[in-house]
Protein backbone atom coordinates (compact mmCIF):
# COMPACT_ATOMS: atom_id res chain seq x y z
CA UNK A 1 0.00 0.00 0.00
CA UNK A 2 0.97 3.30 -0.94
CA UNK A 3 1.09 5.97 2.27
CA UNK A 4 -0.10 9.60 2.17
CA UNK A 5 0.08 12.38 4.51
CA UNK A 6 -1.16 16.21 4.68
CA UNK A 7 3.06 17.10 3.00
CA UNK A 8 2.78 14.76 0.21
CA UNK A 9 -1.07 15.30 -0.91
CA UNK A 10 0.12 19.17 -0.32
CA UNK A 11 2.78 18.26 -3.11
CA UNK A 12 -0.07 16.28 -5.79
CA UNK A 13 -1.33 19.93 -5.51
CA UNK A 14 1.45 21.81 -5.89
CA UNK A 15 2.61 19.57 -8.87
CA UNK A 16 1.85 15.87 -10.21
CA UNK A 17 4.94 15.04 -11.40
CA UNK A 18 6.56 15.47 -8.51
CA UNK A 19 4.24 13.73 -6.02
CA UNK A 20 4.65 10.70 -8.30
CA UNK A 21 8.37 11.54 -7.81
CA UNK A 22 8.50 11.31 -4.26
CA UNK A 23 5.66 8.57 -3.58
CA UNK A 24 5.36 6.76 -6.20
CA UNK A 25 8.65 5.71 -8.06
CA UNK A 26 11.90 4.47 -6.89
CA UNK A 27 14.23 7.51 -5.70
CA UNK A 28 17.47 5.78 -5.24
CA UNK A 29 19.29 9.02 -3.93
CA UNK A 30 16.74 10.62 -1.77
CA UNK A 31 15.02 9.57 1.48
CA UNK A 32 11.48 9.06 1.34
CA UNK A 33 10.59 12.01 3.67
CA UNK A 34 12.69 14.96 3.03
CA UNK A 35 13.68 16.40 5.61
CA UNK A 36 14.49 20.74 6.07
CA UNK A 37 15.36 23.03 8.56
CA UNK A 38 11.98 24.25 8.91
CA UNK A 39 10.51 21.20 8.98
CA UNK A 40 12.33 20.30 12.26
CA UNK A 41 12.05 23.16 14.06
CA UNK A 42 8.58 22.56 13.72
CA UNK A 43 8.58 19.27 15.02
CA UNK A 44 10.67 20.16 17.67
CA UNK A 45 8.91 23.30 18.84
CA UNK A 46 5.49 21.47 19.25
CA UNK A 47 6.91 18.45 20.99
CA UNK A 48 7.95 21.15 23.49
CA UNK A 49 4.91 22.62 23.57
CA UNK A 50 3.00 19.93 24.21
CA UNK A 51 5.46 18.73 27.10
CA UNK A 52 5.05 22.34 28.51
CA UNK A 53 1.04 22.20 28.18
CA UNK A 54 0.92 18.88 29.54
CA UNK A 55 2.60 19.37 33.11
CA UNK A 56 4.16 23.52 32.99
CA UNK A 57 8.07 22.01 33.48
CA UNK A 58 9.57 24.12 31.34
CA UNK A 59 12.87 21.98 32.19
CA UNK A 60 11.61 19.25 30.99
CA UNK A 61 10.37 20.47 28.00
CA UNK A 62 13.44 22.49 27.10
CA UNK A 63 15.18 19.10 26.79
CA UNK A 64 12.41 17.09 24.91
CA UNK A 65 12.91 20.26 22.50
CA UNK A 66 16.58 19.65 22.15
CA UNK A 67 16.61 15.89 21.71
CA UNK A 68 13.87 15.99 18.79
CA UNK A 69 16.14 18.60 17.32
CA UNK A 70 18.09 17.68 14.16
CA UNK A 71 21.17 19.43 13.90
CA UNK A 72 22.37 18.18 10.88
CA UNK A 73 19.54 20.00 9.01
CA UNK A 74 19.82 23.38 10.94
CA UNK A 75 20.76 26.30 9.08
CA UNK A 76 21.64 30.23 10.87
CA UNK A 77 18.42 30.76 11.93
CA UNK A 78 17.07 27.55 12.59
CA UNK A 79 19.01 25.75 15.19
CA UNK A 80 18.43 24.19 18.63
CA UNK A 81 18.91 27.71 20.42
CA UNK A 82 16.68 28.93 18.77
CA UNK A 83 13.80 26.36 18.45
CA UNK A 84 14.45 26.50 22.61
CA UNK A 85 14.07 30.40 22.82
CA UNK A 86 11.08 30.65 20.81
CA UNK A 87 9.65 27.64 23.50
CA UNK A 88 10.95 30.18 26.28
CA UNK A 89 9.02 33.23 24.60
CA UNK A 90 6.09 31.03 23.87
CA UNK A 91 5.53 30.65 27.75
CA UNK A 92 3.66 33.36 28.84
CA UNK A 93 1.16 32.70 26.09
CA UNK A 94 0.64 29.03 27.02
CA UNK A 95 0.34 29.94 30.61
CA UNK A 96 -2.68 32.58 29.29
CA UNK A 97 -4.19 29.13 27.19
CA UNK A 98 -3.85 26.97 30.42
CA UNK A 99 -6.42 28.99 31.65
CA UNK A 100 -9.10 28.00 29.58
CA UNK A 101 -7.62 24.69 28.14
CA UNK A 102 -6.38 21.69 29.17
CA UNK A 103 -4.90 18.63 27.62
CA UNK A 104 -7.83 15.94 27.08
CA UNK A 105 -7.25 12.74 28.21
CA UNK A 106 -7.91 9.53 26.12
CA UNK A 107 -7.90 6.08 27.90
CA UNK A 108 -6.34 7.34 31.10
CA UNK A 109 -3.10 8.71 29.05
CA UNK A 110 -2.91 12.13 28.03
CA UNK A 111 -4.05 12.78 24.56
CA UNK A 112 -0.65 13.80 23.15
CA UNK A 113 1.58 12.53 20.15
CA UNK A 114 -1.39 10.99 18.91
CA UNK A 115 -1.56 8.83 15.67
CA UNK A 116 -4.02 7.66 12.92
CA UNK A 117 -4.93 5.94 10.39
CA UNK A 118 -7.46 5.84 7.20
CA UNK A 119 -7.31 3.01 4.89
CA UNK A 120 -8.91 4.86 1.49
CA UNK A 121 -8.73 2.39 -0.82
CA UNK A 122 -6.88 -1.51 -1.46
CA UNK A 123 -4.12 0.93 -2.57
CA UNK A 124 -3.83 4.30 -0.57
CA UNK A 125 -3.93 5.13 2.95
CA UNK A 126 -3.52 8.26 5.07
CA UNK A 127 -1.66 9.01 8.36
CA UNK A 128 -1.45 12.07 10.50
CA UNK A 129 0.33 12.97 13.71
CA UNK A 130 -1.22 14.76 16.31
CA UNK A 131 0.72 17.24 18.79
CA UNK A 132 -1.93 17.62 21.34
CA UNK A 133 -5.97 17.85 21.91
CA UNK A 134 -7.18 20.32 24.38
CA UNK A 135 -10.78 20.45 25.75
CA UNK A 136 -12.16 23.58 27.23
CA UNK A 137 -12.31 23.72 31.20
CA UNK A 138 -15.66 25.77 30.77
CA UNK A 139 -17.42 24.83 27.84
CA UNK A 140 -16.18 21.84 27.35
CA UNK A 141 -15.59 22.35 23.50
CA UNK A 142 -12.27 20.23 22.20
CA UNK A 143 -9.67 21.61 19.88
CA UNK A 144 -6.19 19.61 18.54
CA UNK A 145 -3.73 22.25 18.75
CA UNK A 146 -0.84 22.58 16.22
CA UNK A 147 2.13 24.94 17.10
CA UNK A 148 3.41 27.00 13.96
CA UNK A 149 6.38 28.63 12.89
CA UNK A 150 6.67 31.64 10.28
CA UNK A 151 8.62 34.30 8.83
CA UNK A 152 6.09 35.97 6.72
CA UNK A 153 5.68 39.14 7.76
CA UNK A 154 2.17 40.11 7.05
CA UNK A 155 0.09 41.98 9.58
CA UNK A 156 -2.82 39.01 9.17
CA UNK A 157 -1.98 35.59 9.43
CA UNK A 158 -5.54 33.98 9.08
CA UNK A 159 -5.45 33.44 5.50
CA UNK A 160 -2.43 30.81 6.10
CA UNK A 161 -4.74 28.87 9.06
CA UNK A 162 -8.26 29.43 8.53
CA UNK A 163 -8.99 26.97 5.97
CA UNK A 164 -5.61 24.85 6.26
CA UNK A 165 -6.35 21.05 5.73
CA UNK A 166 -3.71 19.68 8.10
CA UNK A 167 -5.37 20.17 11.49
CA UNK A 168 -8.90 19.85 10.28
CA UNK A 169 -7.44 16.28 9.46
CA UNK A 170 -6.25 15.91 12.66
CA UNK A 171 -9.98 16.48 14.05
CA UNK A 172 -10.93 12.91 13.53
CA UNK A 173 -9.76 11.54 16.09
CA UNK A 174 -12.02 13.79 18.40
CA UNK A 175 -14.88 10.94 17.93
CA UNK A 176 -12.99 8.44 19.51
CA UNK A 177 -11.91 10.70 22.30
CA UNK A 178 -14.89 12.97 22.67
CA UNK A 179 -17.57 10.29 21.74
CA UNK A 180 -20.24 10.38 18.64
CA UNK A 181 -22.52 13.38 20.26
CA UNK A 182 -19.12 15.87 19.40
CA UNK A 183 -20.76 18.55 16.59
CA UNK A 184 -18.67 21.54 16.81
CA UNK A 185 -15.40 21.82 17.80
CA UNK A 186 -12.52 24.06 17.39
CA UNK A 187 -8.67 24.05 16.00
CA UNK A 188 -6.13 25.84 17.70
CA UNK A 189 -2.91 27.35 16.73
CA UNK A 190 -0.45 28.76 18.32
CA UNK A 191 1.76 30.94 16.19
CA UNK A 192 4.84 31.92 16.62
CA UNK A 193 6.28 35.18 14.12
CA UNK A 194 10.20 35.33 13.64
CA UNK A 195 11.43 38.51 13.09
CA UNK A 196 15.10 38.12 11.21
CA UNK A 197 15.69 42.04 11.88
CA UNK A 198 15.91 42.64 15.36
CA UNK A 199 16.35 38.69 15.78
CA UNK A 200 13.17 38.32 18.00
CA UNK A 201 9.65 36.36 18.34
CA UNK A 202 5.81 37.02 18.62
CA UNK A 203 3.56 34.32 19.65
CA UNK A 204 -0.30 34.30 19.24
CA UNK A 205 -2.99 31.54 19.20
CA UNK A 206 -5.69 31.98 16.94
CA UNK A 207 -8.93 29.77 17.64
CA UNK A 208 -11.22 28.72 14.52
CA UNK A 209 -14.75 27.10 15.31
CA UNK A 210 -15.82 24.05 12.95
CA UNK A 211 -18.70 21.77 12.39
CA UNK A 212 -19.08 18.02 11.31
CA UNK A 213 -19.76 19.88 7.85
CA UNK A 214 -16.56 20.65 7.85
CA UNK A 215 -14.67 17.89 8.46
CA UNK A 216 -16.63 15.99 5.76
CA UNK A 217 -15.82 18.38 3.56
CA UNK A 218 -12.00 17.30 4.23
CA UNK A 219 -12.97 13.41 4.23
CA UNK A 220 -14.72 13.89 0.42
CA UNK A 221 -11.38 15.72 -0.66
CA UNK A 222 -9.21 13.55 0.41
CA UNK A 223 -11.13 10.77 -1.34
CA UNK A 224 -11.40 13.10 -4.56
CA UNK A 225 -7.51 13.74 -4.20
CA UNK A 226 -6.56 9.54 -4.33
CA UNK A 227 -9.57 9.19 -7.33
CA UNK A 228 -7.45 11.97 -9.23
CA UNK A 229 -4.57 9.85 -8.41
CA UNK A 230 -5.88 6.76 -9.77
CA UNK A 231 -7.07 8.21 -13.13
CA UNK A 232 -3.45 9.73 -13.18
CA UNK A 233 -2.32 6.44 -12.78
CA UNK A 234 -4.68 4.85 -15.74
CA UNK A 235 -3.78 7.53 -18.22
CA UNK A 236 0.28 7.24 -17.95
CA UNK A 237 0.24 11.49 -17.27
CA UNK A 238 1.51 13.39 -13.86
CA UNK A 239 1.24 16.25 -15.54
CA UNK A 240 4.70 18.83 -14.58
CA UNK A 241 3.95 22.06 -13.58
CA UNK A 242 6.23 24.32 -15.10
CA UNK A 243 5.48 27.28 -12.64
CA UNK A 244 5.76 25.57 -9.49
CA UNK A 245 9.68 24.80 -9.95
CA UNK A 246 10.40 27.46 -7.37
CA UNK A 247 9.30 26.80 -4.08
CA UNK A 248 10.10 28.45 -0.74
CA UNK A 249 12.43 30.63 -2.82
CA UNK A 250 14.49 27.72 -4.08
CA UNK A 251 14.30 25.55 -6.34
CA UNK A 252 12.88 22.06 -6.44
CA UNK A 253 15.09 18.88 -5.76
CA UNK A 254 13.95 17.35 -8.97
CA UNK A 255 14.17 20.56 -11.06
CA UNK A 256 16.23 19.15 -14.11
CA UNK A 257 15.43 15.69 -14.30
CA UNK A 258 12.28 15.93 -13.52
CA UNK A 259 11.23 15.60 -18.00
CA UNK A 260 13.14 12.26 -18.20
CA UNK A 261 11.28 9.14 -17.51
CA UNK A 262 13.72 6.56 -19.01
CA UNK A 263 14.20 5.73 -15.38
CA UNK A 264 10.64 5.65 -13.76
CA UNK A 265 10.56 2.18 -11.42
CA UNK A 266 7.70 1.89 -9.71
CA UNK A 267 8.09 1.53 -5.98
CA UNK A 268 7.72 -1.62 -4.25
CA UNK A 269 4.84 -2.43 -2.32
CA UNK A 270 5.67 -0.67 1.57
CA UNK A 271 4.66 -2.66 4.81
CA UNK A 272 4.10 -0.23 7.41
CA UNK A 273 4.43 -1.98 10.79
CA UNK A 274 4.09 1.18 12.88
CA UNK A 275 1.14 0.66 15.23
CA UNK A 276 -1.49 3.63 14.99
CA UNK A 277 -3.74 4.49 17.73
CA UNK A 278 -6.70 5.30 15.54
CA UNK A 279 -7.52 3.10 12.59
CA UNK A 280 -10.25 4.43 10.12
CA UNK A 281 -11.91 3.32 7.51
CA UNK A 282 -12.42 5.93 4.76
CA UNK A 283 -15.80 4.61 3.48
CA UNK A 284 -16.93 3.91 6.92
CA UNK A 285 -16.52 7.37 8.47
CA UNK A 286 -18.17 9.28 5.64
CA UNK A 287 -21.11 6.82 6.09
CA UNK A 288 -21.23 7.40 9.93
CA UNK A 289 -21.00 11.34 9.06
CA UNK A 290 -23.94 11.45 6.41
CA UNK A 291 -26.08 9.83 8.86
CA UNK A 292 -24.96 12.33 11.45
CA UNK A 293 -25.72 15.03 9.38
CA UNK A 294 -28.93 13.98 8.11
Amino acid sequence: MIRVSHSSLSSLNTCERKFQLDKLLVNDNEKDREDTAATTMGKAYGIGVASYLLNQDIDEAIFKTFLAFNEEVSDLKRTPWTCISLLLSSVPVLDNLLMDWEVAVFQDKPAIELSFRIDIDPMFYYVGFVDVVLRNRWTGRYAPLDAKSTALMLDDLDPMFRNSPQVLGYSIVLDRIAGEALTEYDLLYLVAKIFPTPFKFTVETKTYPKTLQDRLQWLLTLALDIQRIHSMQEHGIFPLRGDRCIQYMKPCRHFGTCTLHSLDRPKEDFIDEFEYQFHFVLDEVVVDYLEREA
